[in-house]
């Protein structure tokens, strides 16, 4: 009775230790490095930051102090700047001085935001050949979902793409590349869809498994490791070998067995 309580406390620990969240911000270097603060967690032992990216590489993991800087020096002065903070899901680090950073071009994002049956953003100084592309926080990660040519109006630009939103928050981000290879993102944006959530049967699996709707799936081996995806309302798995599998569905995990 006492190791299974302890094992428990452990897996306690240990889920409260791995729940992640992210922020990012993004710019042009200027000579100058990044500065953050860096609170303790809720268990006042660990660090808020977990890993820090610059550019999508790794150049920190768990800093074990409370403020540290991202040394940017290894880059060329206008460079692009991309920096992903993931953290403990009950603290926020806070960046000290995001204005070394803040991009000098005149390309801006005007506005963002989703409801239930588009996505919608508009932008000022474009210039021509750019492309946008529409990012959707799907499975605790940004997933590239749809690719727009960019319009190239200096003035202003409009843009609306349909969405194809999961049940609960969606939350979406605006990746747009300049031809000269600069990056900007725009503000994060959170639609809530409120409808039923994607179901299916039978977890017990003979030939096929059934969705709800047509829907975006993915089909997982017992190690986790994609096998199968596609989009449907049926999903055929006789050839499948017998045992414990996972479904992705509706930006969540279930379990199957197939006999």
């Amino acid at each position: 009775m006492l190791k299974s309580l302890i094992s428990f406390v452990l897996l306690l620990v240990t889920l409260q230790l791995y729940a992640q969240e992210e922020f990012t911000m993004a710019g042009e270097y200027q000579g100058k490095s990044i500065y953050v603060q860096n609170p303790l967690s809720s268990d006042k032992i660990n660090f808020c930051t977990q890993e820090v990216y610059l550019n999508e590489n790794l150049v920190i993991r768990y800093p074990k102090t409370s403020a540290f800087a991202i040394d940017l020096s290894g880059l060329n002065i206008g460079d692009p700047v991309f920096i992903k903070i993931v953290h403990s899901e009950d603290c926020v680090p806070k960046i000290i001085n995001p204005q070394v950073i803040r991009s000098k071009s005149k390309f801006h994002f005007l506005n963002s935001s989703a409801d239930a049956i588009s996505l919608n953003w508009s932008t000022g100084g474009e210039i021509p050949a750019g492309i946008f592309y529409v990012e959707h926080y799907i499975q605790k990660k940004w997933v590239n979902i749809m690719e727009v040519q960019g319009k190239g109006s200096f003035e202003s630009n409009q843009y609306i793409m349909k969405p194809d939103h999961h049940t609960g928050d969606n939350k979406y981000r605006i990746r747009y590349i300049q031809r000269d290879g600069k990056i900007f993102y725009s503000r994060v944006f959170v639609y809530f869809h409120d409808v039923e959530p994607v179901s299916f049967y039978p977890t017990l699996v003979t030939d096929k498994i059934t969705l709800s709707i047509i829907t975006d799936f993915e089909i997982h081996d017992s190690n986790d490791q994609e096998i199968l995806k596609g989009r449907s309302k049926e999903i055929q798995l006789s050839n499948l070998k017998s045992g414990l599998y996972y479904l992705y569905i509706d930006n969540r995990k279930e379990k199957f067995v197939k006999k």
